[in-house]
């Protein structure tokens, strides 16, 4: 072996241990920040009268949603980088795969139909004047738990009954692949088309309603 190889091994060498040290340098910094942030979001709730209202607690579900969508990104990223497996095994591959897939459909579905909660209680207030948030205690309950049920079910019930399969990846991302077309479709107007249409109409709703009662639409 000549003396420019040798040199470039170890050149090569000490690069992997400076972007190895930095990147987990990096990590760590992150999951600082990360719990840091969590500790304000936390004391901000519970020392700030003001913030521990009714009529906050869908934009609570969907700041709790993306911290842990957030934490999904810390726990796998870390998963990823500090393996020194090579081959792992099967089950741990199969396992990584279907929480990455299940969690992430589970929390991105769940955003955007707490997102259409939110709107249709604001069009309640808005339009029908009524505040929705004093409904019966057992009525809140039961609609939270239909709302982040029904997207739970979604993405489970096809990967048991095979309609959906997991495309598997050792060091990226798995997802998810459909069988058919028919079920492709399901799933693009259950989890997106539909709750963003109909988010868009409510908000052009209330927009329309607050328009036709403002004193520059009378005049």
């Amino acid at each position: 072996m000549d003396t420019m190889t040798i040199e470039t091994l170890q050149t090569s060498h000490v690069l992997v241990l400076f972007y190895g040290h930095k990147m987990l340098l990096t990590i760590g910094k992150l999951d600082f920040m990360f719990a840091l942030f969590l500790y304000l979001s936390m004391h901000q709730l519970i020392f700030c009268s003001s913030l521990r209202q009714k009529s906050l607690q869908w934009i609570y579900a969907y700041i709790i949603t993306d911290h842990l969508l957030l934490a999904r990104f810390f726990l796998l990223y870390t998963v990823h980088a500090q393996s020194t497996n090579c081959q792992p095994s099967r089950a741990w591959v199969l396992f990584i795969c279907y929480f990455q897939v299940i969690i992430d459909n589970y929390f991105n579905i769940s955003e955007v139909y707490i997102l259409l909660a939110l709107n249709l209680f604001r069009y309640a207030q808005i339009v029908q004047n009524q505040n929705v948030y004093e409904a019966p205690t057992s009525l809140m309950i039961a609609s939270r738990l239909s709302l982040y049920l029904i997207p739970l079910v979604a993405v489970v019930i096809p990967l048991i009954t095979g309609w959906n399969c997991i495309k598997e990846s050792i060091r990226g991302s798995c997802s998810i692949l459909c069988t058919n077309i028919y079920i492709e479709i399901f799933n693009l107007i259950f989890a997106f088309a539909s709750p963003i249409l109909l988010n868009i109409w409510v908000i052009c709703a209330c927009a329309h309603h607050i328009q036709l009662k403002s004193p520059l639409h009378k005049t």
